[in-house]
């Protein structure tokens, strides 16, 4: 159901499916011009059943939206841009950095539609993954419908945009994906999925985008650049709206932190394969229970913490198959 969150701004969920995550948490901004999107939901008929009846209930509709602000290319946030373009004829921005990583996907997929399920494939085996783990993450996978993304039409960067009568700041953010935006709107702040009241964004080390980058390091710059200023509220993408931007960084510094400790003291009885450190970091529940399709995540998130820690000098990696990590 679509609630008020400040004078002409509405935060509307929609729901994603099979997913522990629930909704995102898209937001309508009324303007002189018409209704604009913060992001939209998954590319799935109960999304978009939620998403027009939300835009009827608070009195506008699909075909009245101007343009959307994509935070980031992930499905559950670029997803149903598509069918809003088509029935609206709106523009759809997306950091440049994204939109690049958007078209990227869109020609490997239209080359070969088992590229990622290849990769993945590629990517645990060298972690040191046997081949039953490797089966049951692709079987995961497939069972999840993500049909071929939408192509952004409008590269958007850091500074002030119009928006009829209303203007936003976006911000660039990178960690959770290179090119993801917050925007500051009316003494608040729409963080998409780069701060989160409850949970820690993910932020994995994946070959299509930059395999020899720092997403962590990116993500910890990009977490100090939003203090200093706190804004009346934070409105994020999942798990409800909070307050105290100083606060919750520390907490996620500190958490991170912890990773990195964990993962020392992992390693410092010997070399280990990623798929063995990642075995034994703690998680949100026991390894075993995790699903199995968020251990490609699990490794990606691990093999990031590693990279930040490789950079450092605190740990080398050996390629191969399997690599190997190891205290320097």
């Amino acid at each position: 159901m679509p609630e008020l969150v400040a004078p002409g701004t509405w935060m509307l969920p929609t729901v994603v499916p099979n997913n522990p995550i629930g909704f995102t948490q898209a937001y309508v901004l009324e303007s002189s011009d018409g209704p604009y999107l913060v992001d939209t939901g998954w590319n799935a008929d109960e999304a978009w059943a939620d998403l027009t009846a939300g835009l009827l209930e608070i009195g506008t509709s699909v075909e009245e939206v101007q343009g959307i602000i994509v935070t980031h290319h992930h499905p559950d946030h670029l997803g149903l841009t598509g069918r809003v373009r088509d029935v609206s004829g709106c523009w759809v921005g997306l950091h440049g950095a994204d939109i690049a990583l958007v078209q990227r996907h869109r020609e490997l997929l239209q080359d070969d539609p088992e590229v990622f399920d290849k990769d993945t494939q590629d990517k645990l085996l060298a972690a040191g993954a046997g081949q039953c783990d490797v089966d049951d993450v692709i079987a995961a996978g497939k069972r999840i419908s993500m049909p071929l993304p939408a192509l952004p039409d409008r590269a958007l960067s850091g500074g002030s945009l119009a928006l009829g009568d209303r203007r936003v700041e976006l911000v660039h953010t990178p960690g959770h994906t290179p090119g993801h935006l917050c925007l500051r709107l009316d003494g608040r702040l729409l963080t998409g999925d780069h701060l989160l009241k409850t949970i820690s964004s993910h932020v994995g080390l994946y070959g299509f985008e930059d395999p020899s980058g720092d997403p962590l390091g990116d993500f910890f710059d990009s977490l100090r650049l939003l203090t200093g200023d706190e804004p009346v509220e934070i409105l994020p993408a999942h798990r409800g709206r909070f307050s105290g931007v100083d606060d919750r960084v520390a907490q996620l510094l500190e958490h991170h932190e912890e990773r990195f400790v964990d993962i020392k003291e992992k390693l410092s009885g010997g070399p280990l394969t990623p798929w063995e450190l990642c075995r034994e970091m703690h998680w949100n529940r026991p390894w075993d229970e995790l699903p199995r399709m968020m251990l490609r995540a699990a490794l990606a998130e691990t093999m990031a913490h590693v990279r930040h820690l490789e950079l450092q000098g605190v740990v080398t990696v050996e390629p191969g198959v399997p690599t190997t990590i190891q205290l320097a």
